[in-house]
């Protein structure tokens, strides 16, 4: 029997969250898909409850650590720092929609989840609220436009929009245009909004 580790099992109960929700993920049905005792799930966590609470702990890190490089307190340049934004979005990079929706789903059946992942998004918005001042947004314009754009994008899953990439990089220069109130001149994957429109 092939001995599994820590991470097998955050990984196992990670998927599962994903395609069935948090009810699909039990210690039973965990040990079977990895070929492996129940046992060796309470060596490493104790109890399903230690488990999802380090699953959303992952998830946090998973889907936030790219914007917190981002938008790091010893970058300034706020157009780079849009872009790449945008372009983490467009392209899934360093962040995973599906892993969002799946716990936002888990939040709404419990209070408790659901106050962790507001907490989440208040750090998220802050986050982009640094993005927008180092564009030269100031005070509760630079917070609204933050806000905006994270609720934007949530929506965005939330409602189960399918678009396919190529689409949502041509769009994008004139979702940057309306949020951030210009067009970036910078070298970018994507088309300009004028090369759209033409």
């Amino acid at each position: 029997m092939v001995k599994r580790v820590r991470q097998d099992w955050l990984e196992i109960a990670r998927e599962m969250l994903i395609k069935g929700g948090v009810e699909a993920v039990t210690v039973q049905s965990m040990s079977q898909r990895l070929g492996v005792t129940r046992g060796g799930f309470y060596g490493y966590f104790g109890s399903r409850d230690a488990l999802l609470e380090r699953l959303l702990k992952d998830w946090q890190e998973v889907n936030t650590r790219a914007l917190r490089r981002i938008a790091a307190r010893d970058r300034k340049d706020g157009e780079t720092q849009f872009k790449e934004l945008i372009e983490m979005w467009v392209e899934d990079e360093d962040y995973s929609p599906q892993y969002d929706s799946a716990v936002r789903d888990w939040a709404r059946r419990s209070p408790e989840i659901a106050r962790k992942v507001h907490k989440v998004d208040d750090e998220r918005i802050d986050l982009i609220e640094t993005i927008f001042r180092n564009l030269g947004f100031k005070g509760t314009e630079a917070q609204v436009r933050a806000r905006i754009t994270y609720y934007h994008q949530v929506g965005y899953y939330a409602l189960a929009v399918h678009e396919t990439r190529p689409a949502r990089r041509r769009l994008s220069p004139t979702y940057t245009l309306i949020l951030a109130g210009r067009e970036f001149r910078q070298k970018s994957r994507f088309p300009s909004v004028r090369a759209t429109t033409s």
